[in-house]
């Protein structure tokens, strides 16, 4: 079964070629964008909080300040919105995806700022997923560590849901390639370590 990634700008560096086998798409977890989700929450109810206290000690004319007040508040809570979306749809572009030959990942830093970096399997060395803290354990989110050959750039995919799991479909597709590349189908797959 093949599936393909339609681009509009034809085959880039973030399709599927026609002669892979796409194993699994990655997003990340959506427990990394609440801790924006909170911030942005805290300082809309701190921003509205000094808004109506403030502007009647300022503005002698207690209709006008309340007035103001409100004008303030709802620009305030529409660009919070806009934030929190923004932030959301970048949040959501963040992926990895891996082919039975590749390993893609897509890093959106800003609405005009991707980078996107492909590995061949035969070049990982190592893949490991990292558990640190409570939440990650109660939620089940890690880091994917893939740690690659030589000088090309290693792989670290935070928030990522399942990281033991992909860590382990990131270590049969390793195999299989290398054993197809070798002629041996015994190739024992480097170390997954779960912290």
């Amino acid at each position: 079964m093949h599936q393909r990634d339609t681009n509009p700008y034809g085959n880039t560096i973030d399709t599927t070629d026609s002669d892979e086998n796409k194993l699994c798409e990655i997003a990340k977890h959506p427990f990394g964008i609440i801790v924006f989700y909170i911030q942005a929450f805290v300082g809309v109810f701190i921003a509205l909080c000094l808004t109506f206290f403030l502007l009647p000690s300022i503005i002698e004319d207690t209709e006008e300040a309340f007035t103001i007040a409100i004008i303030v508040s709802l620009v305030t809570i529409v660009l919070a919105a806009l934030m929190v979306f923004v932030a959301t749809t970048i949040y959501r572009q963040n992926r990895l995806i891996v082919t039975d030959r590749n390993i893609t990942q897509i890093l959106q830093y800003g609405l005009f700022n991707r980078k996107v970096s492909q590995l061949n399997l035969v070049n990982v060395e190592d893949v490991t997923s990292v558990h640190n803290g409570v939440f990650a354990n109660i939620f089940g989110y890690g880091i994917l560590k893939i740690e690659t050959a030589g000088e090309q750039a290693n792989f670290h995919f935070t928030y990522c849901p399942r990281a033991g799991y992909y860590a382990k479909v990131i270590l049969n597709a390793r195999e299989k390639i290398l054993g197809q590349h070798d002629g041996d189908h015994s190739v024992t797959p480097g170390p997954t370590t779960t912290r």
